[in-house]
């Protein structure tokens, strides 16, 4: 009977894993969509600008409008940056800041160009001690008696507070790569 009863907890285990599975599936089919349709609204307002541009050019532009256009490509741009990082987190994949390229989350290094991927910030505890240390370039936290990052090898400052690193900002994220494939299984070849 034992026997009956382990099936049934692994089979359940397993249904509840290939829900979970299709639910992202379907998440990233979705945000895959989205983007598509940002990415040709993001085109034809760089076309519009364009046109808008020379007319100004030509002495017969608006200004007014072209800068109108700025900030909607900034707008979508951005929208373009958030649904990339919704679709990176259900996959769970990042990008390297350096050239765009889609690695695994532990990855240390980028295969493409060769840089290191930033760590992921600590996670700090609501109970964990105020007066804890962190590496600025890694965010590995700092023991007591270490004059070195063990994570990226840094020297610790004595003289000075390591505080724990913010998270990048939009400026310093990764490069949007306009030609990237729709589907995961396209990106790594599986």
């Amino acid at each position: 009977m034992e026997f009956f009863n382990d099936l049934s907890k692994r089979f359940s285990n397993v249904a509840k894993s290939v829900t979970e599975k299709t639910k992202d599936s379907v998440e990233v089919t979705r945000i895959a969509s989205d983007l598509r349709i940002q990415k040709n609204a993001l085109e034809q307002l760089y076309t519009e600008l364009g046109k808008i541009c020379y007319a100004i050019r030509m002495g017969e532009g608006d200004p007014e409008q072209a800068e109108q256009l700025s900030e909607r490509i900034q707008r979508t741009r951005a929208r373009i940056e958030e649904l990339t990082a919704q679709r990176d987190a259900i996959r769970d994949v990042r990008r390297c800041l350096s050239c765009g390229a889609v690695m695994p989350r532990d990855a240390r290094f980028c295969s493409a160009c060769g840089k290191r991927m930033p760590e992921d910030p600590p996670q700090l505890d609501a109970d964990s001690p105020a007066d804890r240390e962190y590496c600025p370039d890694c965010g590995a936290q700092k023991g007591a008696n270490d004059r070195f990052c063990v994570v990226c090898g840094r020297p610790f400052d004595a003289a000075a507070p390591v505080t724990p690193p913010k998270s990048p900002d939009i400026e310093a994220t990764a490069p949007i790569n306009e030609e990237e494939p729709d589907s995961f299984e396209e990106e790594t070849g599986e």
